[in-house]
């Protein structure tokens, strides 16, 4: 079983917040509102995070999947 805390704590919002880090450069580079860099950068956190807890549960998954298969072939 994946330690899903211990994962998002080491990993996953650090990389979410790099990928806000982004959103805000270029959103100042590019003179843009500020209330729409700091939605920009929540969104981008957000879809960041959200996507390795959906690989997270997908990798899970099929781990399973692939353990009840080996388990149904043995005699």
């Amino acid at each position: 079983m994946v330690d899903r805390a211990r994962l998002a704590v080491t990993k996953w919002i650090p990389l979410s917040s790099v990928g806000a880090a982004i959103s805000f450069v270029v959103g100042f580079m590019f003179s843009l509102p500020p209330i729409q860099v700091i939605i920009s950068a929540a969104m981008t956190a957000t879809l960041v995070f959200s996507g390795f807890a959906m690989q997270s549960y997908g990798r899970a998954a099929a781990g399973e999947k692939e353990h009840t298969k080996v388990q149904s072939q043995e005699p």
